[in-house]
């Protein structure tokens, strides 16, 4: 993850924790996935807007002039 560091394998550690209850593990791992699950997300919608933003139509410089007057 870019701003938000997660350290996944201090995360899955915890997992093994056996002072942890099951419903504590169980949290933890549904986050773990959730987390995986956004970044994924998160990736493939700076593509899609990557890709739209440098592909997008230009508009023409006599009509940029045009509406600039």
């Amino acid at each position: 993850m870019n701003k938000i560091s997660l350290n996944e394998a201090k995360y899955k550690t915890l997992l093994n924790d056996p002072s942890l209850s099951e419903q504590q593990r169980s949290l933890i791992a549904e986050l773990l996935e959730t987390a995986e699950q956004l970044s994924a997300e998160n990736t493939r919608l700076r593509r899609v807007l990557l890709r739209k933003s440098s592909g997008g139509q230009r508009m023409s410089s006599k009509l940029k002039d045009a509406l600039y007057e």
